[in-house]
């Protein structure tokens, strides 16, 4: 296996230049207390940004754990083995998506910055720092892989391709990480039975929308909550409103004038108090 060494040097480089830029922020935020458009596309822009710093670093957590688990594996029974491999297997999936939601958010977030009126250029100079941090990782992670396939003939048997675990395991795990999310207007989600009308009396105590006691979740959409960590919104933030009760500090909402992005910062917690995400498009 390659030197983990090395690794960290490359995401400690992105990392530097991470904490170089938070302080410059840091220094405009204090010389200008008063919130404006600028400062909350900054603020928006280095959430994203952090989002995707967490992300690197749980990518290199889990690649120390396939080479811990790939370590020494000729010589373990068949029982360990197979095991083993259903654990590379899910790791390996967790970085597969992990780097792909990465990827996506850089996308956007370049996207974001080169059309909005308050461009900051040392932001752009930041993505840059971060897509070569995530190529770099996107190259460690295929020759990672080409090195699981060399492993016996015991193992790779058990791994046809590392990305699929044997049809038992994934309905179960499909049952267990399963969640739901949808999002429309009022009129949309009562039309689909997700919502119901409120009556005045309810309005004036301070409810806007209340969910049906039943409904449909075939009118979902499905993810899995292990590798959905951030949902995009064609719509700016002020338009967007959590219905479905979710822990507070597990998620955070950002975006711009013209796109919204949720990311999930703990998906444990965030999904503990409803399997069903509905957000409502004001």
């Amino acid at each position: 296996m390659d030197s983990v060494a090395i690794r960290n040097s490359r995401v400690r480089v992105a990392g530097v230049v991470f904490i170089a830029f938070l302080l410059v922020l840091s220094a405009c935020s204090q010389e200008k207390q008063k919130r404006d458009p600028r400062q909350e596309h900054l603020e928006s822009m280095m959430a994203i940004l952090a989002q995707v710093q967490k992300n690197l670093g749980r990518i290199q957590q889990k690649e120390a754990v396939v080479e811990r688990l790939s370590s020494g594996v000729e010589g373990r029974d068949s029982t360990n083995v197979k095991q083993i491999g259903r654990d590379i297997s899910t790791s390996i999936r967790f970085i597969d998506s992990t780097l792909a939601a990465s990827k996506n958010l850089i996308k956007k977030l370049e996207e974001e910055n080169r059309t909005s009126s308050y461009r900051v250029e040392s932001l752009d100079r930041l993505v840059s720092e971060m897509k070569v941090a995530i190529n770099t990782k996107d190259s460690e992670v295929k020759a990672l892989k080409g090195q699981l396939q060399k492993l016996n003939k015991q193992i790779s048997s058990l791994m046809a391709t590392v990305d699929v675990l044997d049809k038992f395991i994934q309905d179960q795990e499909v049952q267990l990480y399963t969640a739901y999310y949808i999002s429309g207007t009022f009129n949309d989600l009562v039309a689909k039975g997700i919502l119901v009308r409120i009556n005045p009396l309810e309005k004036l105590f301070g409810s806007e929308y209340r969910l049906a006691s039943d409904f449909n979740v075939n009118l979902f959409k499905k993810v899995d909550i292990t590798e959905t960590r951030d949902l995009f919104f064609d719509k700016p933030l002020s338009n967007l409103k959590i219905i479905t009760p979710h822990s507070v500090g597990s998620y955070e909402l950002v975006g711009g004038k013209t796109s919204s992005v949720l990311l999930i910062r703990d998906e444990n917690a965030f999904w503990q108090k409803s399997r069903c995400l509905v957000v409502v498009i004001e």
